[in-house]
């Protein structure tokens, strides 16, 4: 198993955690394990980094690759930031978009680590 492959496996274990853990948040609980929350989310963010310099040593797109890199940016600086972003009644939309742009990782994740795609055969 490539060590991609094993990223990638990291990345959707670490992605069932962070949303059962979001969820207890969401509901009021395990507010204590906000610092196990982040440090799980940084952890996430820096394997999609590895996992395109990996891909990009492999020949992958460079445009699939940087935004591989910068998914991962947004990902990290909204997760740091959120709690100061819309306070009040309209905070559910930043934790909605939390979890949209962390979830939204996964599939940039697959694409990196996918080999190269044939071409759809065409009917002539």
């Amino acid at each position: 198993m490539s060590i991609s492959r094993i990223l990638l496996a990291f990345m959707r274990a670490a992605m069932a955690v962070q949303v059962i853990v979001g969820i207890g948040f969401w509901t009021g609980h395990w507010a204590n394990l906000v610092n196990v929350h982040m440090a799980i989310g940084s952890l996430f963010v820096i394997a999609l980094w590895v996992i395109a310099g990996i891909a990009s040593a492999h020949g992958r797109p460079g445009r699939l690759v940087a935004f591989g890199f910068v998914w991962g940016v947004v990902v990290l600086a909204l997760g740091m930031t959120q709690q100061g972003i819309l306070i009040g009644s309209l905070h559910w939309i930043v934790r909605v978009l939390h979890l949209a742009v962390g979830i939204a990782a996964m599939p940039i994740a697959e694409r990196l680590v996918a080999g190269p795609q044939s071409a759809p055969v065409r009917a002539s």
